[in-house]
């Protein structure tokens, strides 16, 4: 097993956190890593090891997490309907983002990008929802 600065059971338990307070569940979650559910489940204890791909995508998650309490002043409601709403820029929810291949990264730069864009405004996440789907005509959006 490789050595890691970050434990592979820590970031295991970090990702499960970050998941979990995104309202996702465990088979969300593994549709991001790209595995089952099963695979998931059964690595909950000890992590999975420290340089798969696995492990990468959850770093990767646990920082785009990170951006998005930052952006939201922690504000889990607010998270999780920016998380799970239709953006613009990505053309498609960020949940369905991180689904891809470099998804994770894509929400993440994103979050950056609104970072720097909003520094010193009060609220950084300004999000729309669509009562269509996401290919329908967007009419009746509502701005939060």
């Amino acid at each position: 097993m490789n050595r890691s600065l970050f434990p592979t059971s820590v970031v295991t338990k970090a990702f499960t956190w970050a998941y979990q307070e995104l309202g996702l569940s465990i088979k969300q979650a593994s549709e991001i890593l790209g595995i089952s559910p099963s695979s998931l489940a059964q690595t909950t204890l000890l992590g999975f090891e420290s340089g798969t791909i696995e492990y990468r995508k959850q770093l990767a998650f646990i920082r785009m997490y990170h951006l998005l309490i930052t952006l939201s002043e922690g504000d889990t409601d607010q998270m999780r309907v920016w998380f799970t709403s239709y953006n613009v820029s990505l053309e498609m929810s960020p949940l369905k983002m991180c689904k891809e291949y470099d998804g994770v990264e894509r929400v993440a730069d994103q979050l950056r990008k609104l970072k720097q864009s909003c520094s010193g405004r009060q609220s950084a996440l300004a999000t729309v929802e669509f009562a269509h789907q996401e290919r329908e005509v967007r009419t009746g959006a509502r701005v939060h």
